[in-house]
């Protein structure tokens, strides 16, 4: 299985922090973002790697080269920006993964590690396409996703208007798909935001009738999209480390 981050984003709502130094070198925790993640799915049995840059992305690049340090490959993948996207940015990976299912994360996502092996065996190894929720009090912000009694995905609906949501299930940005996504990416058109969203191909397999099935996430989860996201992710952690 591939593991795939995507890091190209220019981090605009970290304000003055996202402007000099890519978001997934942001230190959380004594580590960056970066190592959070890969490491996370190292543990999970994954050692390769396909990390799509953009913002910034040479000095990820000088950061980990080829991964060594961390102890796995990593293969770096550059994504057009103009052509703006997750499912855009994920298509880049189709010839790394070689037929090998994927697991994805969004570059500025930090969960519990225990959570990545949890996935890959709720996906059965990437025989079924699995994403991750979290608990939120209203998922306007994200992709409020709706759940059937055996935890598939009945349907999600990205950036749903504030108060409108009925569900507190909230796409928690990682992700395991079987090597078919990328002929479901094929497909997908942009979105009234104007770009092409993984969920979009979430949302194709469902009205195809797939079993698309949801890990609940345990332990914590934070996106590290503005300050005050980086500070509680910080005293999250250090709280953690204490126990």
């Amino acid at each position: 299985m591939l593991g795939v981050v995507l890091a190209a984003g220019k981090g605009t709502r970290l304000q003055s922090l996202g402007k000099t130094i890519p978001k997934v070198l942001l230190e959380v925790g004594g580590k960056t973002c970066l190592e959070h993640i890969v490491l996370g799915m190292k543990e999970a049995g994954i050692t390769r790697f396909g990390i799509v840059i953009g913002h910034l992305g040479e000095q990820i690049r000088e950061r980990y080269g080829s991964g060594e340090k961390l102890g796995v490959e990593i293969t770096y993948l550059t994504q057009d920006l103009s052509v703006y996207g997750t499912a855009r940015a994920a298509m880049l990976a189709r010839d790394l993964a070689g037929g090998e299912p994927i697991m994805l994360s969004y570059g500025d996502i930090i969960i519990h590690p225990g959570n990545y092996r949890a996935l890959l065996e709720r996906s059965e190894g990437g025989k079924y396409p699995t994403n991750t929720v979290n608990w939120v009090d209203d998922p306007y912000a994200g992709a409020a996703v709706y759940l059937r009694p055996d935890d598939t995905v009945e349907r999600i609906i990205e950036k749903p208007p504030q108060g409108t949501s009925t569900t507190h299930w909230n796409n928690a940005g990682v992700y395991v798909y079987p090597p078919f996504i990328f002929d479901y990416i094929d497909r997908i058109q942009p979105s009234p935001r104007g770009e092409y969203e993984l969920s979009s191909a979430l949302r194709l397999m469902i009205d195809d009738g797939l079993e698309v099935r949801s890990h609940r996430i345990f332990g914590y989860w934070r996106d590290i999209g503005r300050p005050e996201d980086l500070e509680a992710i910080n005293a999250l952690l250090a709280e953690e480390n204490a126990k």
